[in-house]
């Protein structure tokens, strides 16, 4: 089951390596948002199963409010790769159950065996 996944990221050079990670391995990217209002409008336009989400984005909002607001419009749960991954942004986020949490830097099969473990819950949704 490949999955449509929403990259929030604003640093270009880590949203095309996730691009290219999740391609690679099957999954579709409906689209790469910098800031809050991009993330907003792809999920408002594609069916998304999940956002990979960095907590530090462009304009004055954090991953953890567009966490909030994709799982609260969207039903979309986020997966967070980011370099601030403490108890601090766990607890933050905890409340928008996030499917989990990679540190930067990552390597690839961290993204595809996170990914894959997105996909039974999920389907257990249904």
């Amino acid at each position: 089951m490949s999955l449509c996944v929403l990259i929030v990221e604003d640093e270009p050079l880590i949203a095309l390596d996730l691009r290219t990670i999740l391609e690679d391995a099957g999954h579709e990217v409906a689209g790469i948002a910098a800031r809050m209002s991009e993330a907003m409008q792809v999920a408002a336009s594609k069916q998304l199963d999940v956002a990979i989400m960095d907590y530090h984005i462009a304009g004055r909002h954090n991953g953890v409010d567009v966490a909030k607001r994709l799982r609260e419009e969207h039903g979309i749960g986020s997966l967070f790769v980011s370099a601030n991954v403490d108890d601090r942004l766990r607890a933050m986020a905890a409340e928008w159950q996030p499917f989990g949490f990679i540190g930067k830097p990552y390597i690839e099969a961290q993204i595809v065996q996170a990914l894959a473990s997105v996909k039974p819950r999920l389907s257990s949704k249904d």
